[in-house]
């Protein structure tokens, strides 16, 4: 895997590598962000990361690194579900059957993010409780936004945002300004996380990056002035200071376990492990059904 690479990139795909085994599923960023911490890359620019995404494709491709280690938003392709008989879609349906367990619980909740490049490194935590994650791509686009406010007012039940992005001039004006502006003007009726719900529809919490995060001396960060070309540099720096703070710094271990922690706070557990037991029985009789259905038809023939 090593040929002719220098042995400062050697060191460095190691390194990432290390890295890898202990964060999966990690973005490459995230694993810059950690090279980066320990001095093995000067900077977070471009040439850097660039190098580092060369190395991890090399380590993949010679089956050093697992290929699902590595995660990012454009790793799914999208097409129309097709099945080569009945069968085939009555046992996928058996297999992927679960029950919403939301629907018995007090509130709906959504995670959203002014970036995709975290669905990978938390999907895991959303698949398995079976949340939402909504990806806002920077500042929400009206009709996303408008999206959101609806499914608000049809819950029936109070809603919790969670939100995740960086800690910069847009990540900390999108979710403390604009996206609770345009939530309440497009009729969802909201507040800021931690006043209560009273008579509000939903309350929005950013649960990442947050000020106890980048109070951490271990989190890297750059300076705001960085950033001066954008809109709300100045607006920041009233409000926050001379530093920013990217989402992808956040080790992914961490970020997994507050966003778990996060929904797991809401869920009333009673009702929770009420619908787990009716999904044991529901499950139990389609496979009862699907070995009567076996019995009778042979699998590779049509029904």
């Amino acid at each position: 895997m090593g040929r002719g690479l220098h042995e400062a990139s050697k060191v460095i795909r190691d390194a990432a590598i290390n890295i890898l085994e202990t964060i999966h599923p990690a973005t490459v960023r995230a694993v810059c962000y950690k090279l980066f911490t320990i001095g093995l890359i000067p900077n977070m620019a471009k040439t850097s990361t660039n190098k580092v995404s060369s190395l991890l494709t090399r380590a993949r491709e010679s089956g050093h690194v697992e290929w699902e280690w590595i995660v990012d938003e454009t790793r799914r392709p999208e097409r129309a579900q097709q099945w080569d008989n009945p069968m085939q879609i009555m046992n996928a349906a058996v297999l992927g059957y679960r029950l919403d367990y939301w629907n018995d619980q007090p509130f709906h909740v959504e995670v959203i993010s002014e970036k995709g490049t975290v669905r990978g490194t938390i999907a895991p935590v959303l698949d398995e409780l079976g949340v939402t994650f909504r990806v806002l791509h920077g500042y929400g686009s009206a009709t996303t936004v408008h999206d959101i406010a609806d499914e608000i007012r049809s819950a029936m039940k109070p809603t919790h945002l969670l939100y995740i992005g960086d800690f910069d001039p847009s990540g900390m004006h999108m979710s403390e300004v604009d996206l609770p502006d345009r939530l309440d003007r497009y009729g969802a009726n909201g507040r800021m996380w931690p006043i209560p719900f009273e008579d509000r529809n939903y309350i929005l919490k950013r649960i990442a990056l947050t000020s106890d995060d980048v109070k951490h001396p271990a989190l890297p960060g750059f300076a705001t002035d960085s950033k001066a070309n954008d809109p709300r540099h100045q607006w920041y720096k009233r409000m926050y200071g001379d530093q920013c703070w990217e989402l992808d710094a956040m080790d992914p271990r961490d970020l997994r376990e507050r966003v778990r922690e996060e929904i797991e706070a809401l869920i009333e557990r009673d009702a929770w492990e009420h619908c787990m037991r009716i999904e044991t029985v529901q499950r139990q009789s389609m496979n009862d059904f699907m070995g009567a259905v076996r019995a009778k038809f042979d699998g590779d023939s049509p029904i």
